[in-house]
This record gives C-alpha cells, structure tokens and sequence, in this order.
C-alpha cells in the first residue's frame, strides 16, 4: 500500500512539471474483453514493473484507488470486479521491450455487453433505455458517458506524458454490422479532435474477435474488423488467430488468451514506434489536370507547386498551409484536395477532406479565401454576400489555364495572383500543376529485396526491413506480399 500510494504521489508532483515525453500513455476501450473477463493467475500477481501505470478512472475501494490517480498497473485495471484483460500484458511487454528511461501508462475505460454507439455521447441516452440493472450500473460508472470519461481522464494524463496510441477491443454486441469502422473511424477522429492529436502520431489498433474454432461465436465480426485499414489509414488489425477462448462462452478469451493477445497489441505498437516509415503513406501525384475549367467539373484535385515541390493544405481549421508533399498530404491534416465550383464572378475552391468528403466548418462547407494583401489565406465557412472576411469577393477565384506551365489562380477580391499560404498579393503568377494522388511505393519496405510481385508468390517470412526470417520470428512480418502479426 505504501508503495502505490508513493507512485501515486510521485506521478501527482510531476503533474506540476512539464509532460514526461518518456511516459507512453495509450487509451484503451471497448466491451468486456478490453474490461478483462478472466481471473487473473498466481503468475500475473506481484512481478509488475512500476515503470507500467495505470490511470484510475473510477474510484476503487478493492484495491483502494482514487479517480484521477496513478497507479502499478497490477489488475484489475479498469474498475473494482473485474478481471485480467489485455492491457495488462500489453504494459507488461511494453515496458519490456522498451528503453529503461520509458514508462507505459493505460487509461482504460471498457463495458462489458456494450455497443460501440455508446462511446458516442449523444447517443447515450437513448441507447440505455430498456437495458438491463447490471448494464446501468456499467454505465453509472461513468456517469452515463463513457467517451467524456475518457477525454477528462486523458486530459488530465496529458499533463504527465505523451498519448502514443489507441487500442480497441469491441465488436460481439455489433457482430458483423457493416457500418462498424465507420463508426470506429468517427470515435477515433472525436478523440484526436478533442485532445488536440493527429493521426500519424496517434494510431488505433484493433483486436479481431474470437475465431470459430477457438469456440468464438462472433467471428464473423472479423470481416468487418478486417476494413479498419482501409477505411481508417492508421488503423491497424491485431490478430486474435489460434487465441484460446475461455472454454465457458463463445466471447471471451481465457487468461492465458489474455496474455498473448495483450502481447500482440504490444508487438503492433512497437513495430510502428520501430519502424515508422514502413506505416505512412506518401502520395505523389498521379495524373496531371489540363484543359479547360469544364474538364475539372466534380474532381477532386491537388494544388502543388511542382517546381518548389510543394502543395496547398488546410493545416488546422481555417488556416492554409504551404509545404512538401509529405506535409500536406498527411492524414492529420484538415484537407488537402480542391473541387471548384461555379460563382458570380468566377470560380469558387472547395476544400475536400482526405477521405472525399466536403470539409465542414461550423456546418457549413470551407472555401479557399484571401484576406487583403496585408492578410493570410485563409479558408471560410460558407459564401455569403461578403464571400470573404474583410474583402469583398475574397473566396472568388479568376483560374486560368496556361498550356506547358500550369494553373493560375488570382483572387478576384485582390485582384493579385496567389504564391503560397499567405494572402493572394502577387502581381506575376504562380504557376500550379492540379492534379490527383497515388500512393508512392518507391520506398515500400517490401520492395527491400524483393520486387511486390515476386514477394506475393513468395510463402517466406519476411520483416519489416525485408530480410528473411525463420517461422519463430515475432512481430509484425510480411507474408504472401502482406503484413501479418506473428
């Protein structure tokens, strides 16, 4: 007890200080999985290594433990009553395999039997009607809100360390419900909004379900866990194959299954703290747009600057940003593809979010516009009768195509060309190349040693840095030309 209530204290004062950026703390929820449904063992008590903390997130009395405090992680970790899960082997392996000078923290926040519609907050309400005294009592927990527990819990974590990733385990009560990763996908942007992260420094990790011969009775949920990565760019699928269930029901995973999947979860995140490069994607343009402004009608496009090697993107709300391709094309940007559209005047630019969608602001759809000459660009909500701040016609564009060099762009309400991310104030033209993306695989790790082709009619083994390896190797491998968890 003196022990705990001295980390406690330690972790308190350091609150005071600036955030550890050695403190990895990760968010971990979902249902009773990530909860932790199994007893835990003799072998799982009294050898946690105090560098693995774990945030309380209610108020314990068995073990004594305070909301908002830190603790060893020694289980149960999410709330009194319940078991070992996968966070705690997750930390284990963490602050195992990483830097002495590293320290792992979980904020866990899980309901057994719950849908993923109740981490959003205004569903809540109307999700629990009908449900169930035990499942309410769930929900009490979290005074009826389970996301909004966990953004003031991670807040507050935020004052010690750095938030390094996300982990997921839910998906029986939605078994197989198509719009599933969508819905994750919103989760996961909500949070990264709310505790002002991006993306690329914030991956998610998703645990597949128990499989069908393991005694699953939800595997069928996987193929739908299987399109996080398609529908979420840094969402990541952590394997549940040859996982023992628990021999009891078809959802829960034993306590021996808990310790490996918790390892799995730690050898995905490692490998993308190893290997960043081998997870971001990098876009070059793909097709360059010429012709006529009617050529353009209903395609989304890039605005680059071929000769600086630089594009136009929305870095954070409202304001434009101007940087290499690997910059503005990242996944935690705003946007960074434009629509035109038809306006009194001229021609309107549209921001058009990574994922195709019309990028909002306040509810209302976000233009490229130009202060005066002494301003930014900046994008605007909406075109009303200003179509600007503080110019008239500040969101009209006059875009001109000029064959063998490019598109121009000059702004209507300053009557001067646009140049970069400041005001349009230029009087000579910029010469932009419109254009859409591809995925550049010039530096794919599977093209270390093997070409893509040659390496998908390949059964060997490989790593992340293309060498071969034998079937004992853990980690994140490459097999058949994809990307397996071993």
């Amino acid at each position: 007890m003196l022990a705990i209530m001295m980390t406690a204290s330690i972790l308190g004062a350091k609150a005071a200080e600036e955030p550890d950026p050695n403190f990895y703390i990760y968010i971990c929820f979902g249902q009773s999985n990530m909860e932790g449904n199994a007893q835990w063992e003799a072998q799982d008590e009294g050898n946690v290594d105090e560098r693995f903390q774990m945030l309380a997130c209610v108020d314990f009395q068995n073990p004594a433990r305070k909301k908002g405090n830190w603790y060893t992680a020694t289980p149960p970790l999410v709330r009194q009553g319940t078991g070992l899960g996968m966070a705690d082997y997750f930390g284990r392996t963490m602050v195992e395999k990483l830097p002495e000078n590293c320290r792992v923290g979980v904020i866990d926040v899980a309901i057994g039997g719950t849908s993923i519609d109740g981490f959003f907050t205004e569903k809540v309400e109307d999700y629990l009607k009908g449900q169930a005294d035990w499942f309410l009592n769930y929900y009490a927990a979290y005074n009826n809100d389970p996301y909004g527990c966990i953004i003031e819990m991670a807040r507050k974590a935020q004052k010690n360390g750095v938030i390094k990733g996300i982990l997921l385990h839910q998906g029986e009560t939605d078994n197989g419900q198509a719009d599933w990763p969508q819905k994750v996908k919103e989760v996961y942007r909500r949070m990264l909004r709310d505790l002002g992260l991006r993306a690329s420094d914030v991956h998610i990790f998703v645990g597949e379900t128990e499989y069908e011969e393991m005694g699953g009775g939800c595997s069928w949920h996987n193929t739908v866990v299987a399109k996080i990565p398609e529908v979420i760019p840094t969402g990541h699928v952590v394997s549940a194959k040859d996982i023992p269930g628990n021999g009891k029901d078809p959802w829960h995973f034993s306590a021996e299954g808990y310790r490996i999947f918790g390892k799995r979860y730690a050898e995905a995140v490692l490998d993308v703290i190893n290997n960043p490069d081998a997870y971001t994607k990098k876009w070059t343009i793909d097709e360059r747009l010429t012709g006529s402004l009617s050529d353009l009608s209903g395609k989304s496009f890039a605005i680059v600057n071929e000769a600086d090697g630089k594009a136009l993107y929305c870095s954070i709300a409202q304001d434009l940003g101007y940087s290499d391709y690997n910059s503005a094309f990242d996944v935690s940007n705003e946007g960074y593809l434009f629509k035109i559209s038809r306006i009194t005047g001229g021609r309107s630019l549209k921001l058009v979010t990574p994922d195709g969608e019309e990028y909002q602001m306040d509810g209302d759809i976000g233009y490229l516009n130009s202060q005066d000459v002494t301003g930014d660009c900046c994008l605007i909500g909406g075109l009303n009768n200003q179509r600007g701040y503080n110019i008239p016609d500040g969101a009209v564009w006059d875009i001109q195509y000029v064959e063998g060099k490019g598109w121009t762009l000059r702004n209507v309400g300053t009557d001067k060309y646009l140049k970069d991310a400041t005001a349009a104030k230029y009087d000579e033209p910029t010469y932009f190349t419109f254009c859409t993306l591809k995925e550049d695989t010039s530096t794919d790790i599977r093209q270390a040693t093997l070409s893509h082709r040659e390496r998908k009619d390949d059964n060997s083994i490989y790593n992340l840095a293309g060498q071969k390896v034998d079937s004992s190797y853990k980690g994140i491998v490459i097999i058949n030309g994809k990307k397996v968890v071993k």
